[in-house]
């Protein structure tokens, strides 16, 4: 008798990258309701049919409602919109008609996640219906959705949509103010200018009474004209980064080059790629500017796939003394990442942990728990410098763990604890949000690649955009020092707790 394999329409595919569904469900789902896509699967889920479905209660109802809804909000994470917009913006930028070229919405304002891409073009009008040709005729381009004079918006191979906005130079630097966003602050932007005197639009700035046109020729002479200071993209998103931007300038907001060093770092003693000699070596020819790096393979006294068992650590440390030998200085710091257990002890000894230069604890189980308890265990151990992707949030698959974020930056703070703004494109953890409120607090910041092979070294990125879209200033972020910075930060640590006791 010939077996017969059940299968589902491709179109629901999608939803096997989403935690809490499997291929039986799926099929389930689909064989009893007919559904062939995510749009009809969430239906169904929201209409609330689907607890009538045998092996659906209550829980995993809600637990698919929910992956679906964020699945649905995020869209596409930041790097991998930023790589299709930058590759877009690099074809464009090859056509003789295109004058400036520049990623707008979201994109520039560096979101976590990005709906579509957004892109405003410098070109003479007369120009335009021709540029508009050779644009819909791009070999990543799948179809036209809409085109007009001044817009054109296109459905790209790889199912992002580009928005793409003309203008002429007259225009340029408005419309890139404008396009960037968002809608709110753009109708907070033309307030401030009739309180004083002008008219700001897409089309420009003018003066309110005579009509008259204001010659600009960057967002900066904008801000400068209105009488404000200028405010970076990343500062535009919500009213309390108004608030936070006048206090800031453009410098004091940290920047790539600032950072002296990446303090996550896996490599093949544990479940990393590529060996410790070969990650030194590639960082300080790519990255010339860091001054130091921190070995951190996961580390447990259990018998686990991919960790650094405590019997490898002195053979470890003893290679990172060669590698260093060869270069001529420490550059290379031993450390690890620890597991915070469910009643919050670590998984390895304070003994144990005593061996290293740098100790991150991260969870790694109950995400879905209320962790509040187990993070601020972890920050009261003394050999525990930083807390790794505290929310334990994967973008469009994981939600944020339930925590009291209010008590665990208060015991981070009491302790001198960091906390990491992990830069994994698929974490940004912690996002903006809580790193504004672990900032508040006192709390001090590290930004981490989380690098388990070497393309992940140019996350950096992503995390220095997270710190600039909470308004902090260089020196919240730990990494932005020497490692004298961060060997007395750890002195302080084992102070303020010989205080508190």
């Amino acid at each position: 008798m010939k077996n017969t394999v059940k299968k589902f329409p491709e179109a629901l595919g999608e939803l096997l990258e989403i935690s809490d569904i499997s291929t039986a469900n799926i099929i389930a789902i689909h064989e009893h309701f007919g559904v062939n896509n995510i749009n009809e699967c969430s239906t169904i889920v929201n209409s609330g049919q689907l607890a009538d479905l045998k092996g659906f209660n209550a829980i995993k109802v809600e637990n698919i409602r929910r992956a679906l809804k964020l699945a649905k909000e995020n869209h596409f994470q930041l790097w991998e919109a930023l790589l299709a917009g930058e590759e877009m913006l690099r074809a464009v930028k090859q056509f003789p008609e295109v004058e400036k070229a520049a990623l707008t919405g979201s994109l520039r304002r560096k979101k976590d996640t990005v709906g579509d891409i957004d892109m405003l073009l410098q070109v003479k009008s007369s120009l335009r219906k021709h540029l508009v040709y050779k644009l819909t005729r791009l070999p990543v381009v799948s179809r036209v959705i809409a085109e007009g004079r001044d817009r054109v918006s296109l459905l790209l191979k790889n199912h992002m949509q580009v928005d793409i906005r003309l203008t002429d130079q007259k225009r340029y630097a408005a419309a890139l103010l404008y396009y960037t966003g968002p809608v709110w602050y753009n109708k907070w932007l033309e307030n401030q200018a009739r309180e004083k005197g002008f008219l700001f639009s897409a089309t420009g700035l003018s003066d309110l009474k005579s009509g008259k046109n204001i010659a600009v020729e960057a967002e900066e002479d904008i801000y400068g004209q209105l009488k404000m200071a200028y405010r970076d993209p990343e500062l535009r998103e919500d009213e309390e980064s108004i608030i936070t931007a006048a206090k800031y300038s453009l410098s004091s907001l940290p920047t790539f080059g600032e950072i002296k060093g990446d303090m996550q770092v896996h490599s093949n003693w544990g479940d990393g790629e590529e060996s410790i000699e070969h990650i030194a070596h590639y960082v300080l020819h790519v990255f010339p500017h860091y001054q130091y790096i921190v070995i951190t393979d996961h580390a447990s006294n259990e018998k686990t796939t991919g960790a650094l068992h405590p019997e490898n650590f002195s053979r470890q440390h003893q290679e990172i003394d060669r590698l260093n030998n060869q270069l001529g200085f420490n550059f290379i710091k031993r450390g690890i990442e620890v597991d915070i257990l469910e009643d919050g002890s670590l998984s390895l000894t304070d003994e144990q942990l005593a061996q290293f230069d740098w100790v991150i604890a991260s969870i790694h189980s109950r995400f879905s728990h209320d962790n509040t308890s187990r993070l601020v265990k972890a920050c009261q151990n003394p050999y525990v410098h930083c807390i790794g992707h505290p929310s334990g949030r994967l973008i469009g698959k994981r939600i944020p763990s339930p925590v009291n974020w209010n008590e665990v930056f208060e015991q981070a703070a009491t302790t001198g604890t960091a906390m990491e703004i992990n830069a994994r494109p698929n974490r940004l953890d912690l996002n903006d949000r809580l790193v504004k409120a672990a900032i508040k607090k006192g709390v001090k910041l590290v930004i981490d690649t989380d690098a388990h092979t070497l393309p992940h070294f140019d996350f950096m990125q992503l995390g220095v955009w997270v710190a600039r879209r909470a308004a902090c200033n260089k020196h919240d972020i730990l990494n932005t020092g020497t490692w004298e910075v961060i060997e007395q930060f750890k002195k302080n640590k084992i102070k303020l707790l010989k205080k508190d006791n």
